[in-house]
């Protein structure tokens, strides 16, 4: 059993290591390193969510339930689709005529 003290989540809090003191460099550099990564992150997100990324996405990921990765058709997939189209689209015309 462990006598260090635990939060709510069951995590262990543990203090914090010890540095050795920095120089007033140091410590710019690692600001400006953490700024650099902190840009990039954001960067990386902005392409993630811009609408035609999403867009192509969401394509892929459709085509990739009817297209088999050497680019045939997964006909089962194809047919079940066919047949939920006729059943809405003769649904459709049979409650017109009711």
């Amino acid at each position: 059993m462990t006598t260090e003290p635990q939060n709510p989540a069951g995590l262990e809090a543990r203090p914090p290591k010890e540095r050795p003191p920095r120089t007033p460099g140091q410590i710019e550099a690692e600001i400006e390193r953490t700024r650099q990564r902190l840009a990039g992150t954001v960067d990386e997100i902005a392409e993630r969510v811009k609408p035609a990324n999403v867009a192509r996405r969401t394509l892929d990921a459709a085509k990739a339930q009817f297209v088999e990765s050497d680019g045939s058709l997964r006909t089962t997939r194809v047919a079940v689709l066919a047949v939920g189209v006729a059943a809405v689209v003769g649904l459709s015309m049979w409650r017109r005529g009711h």
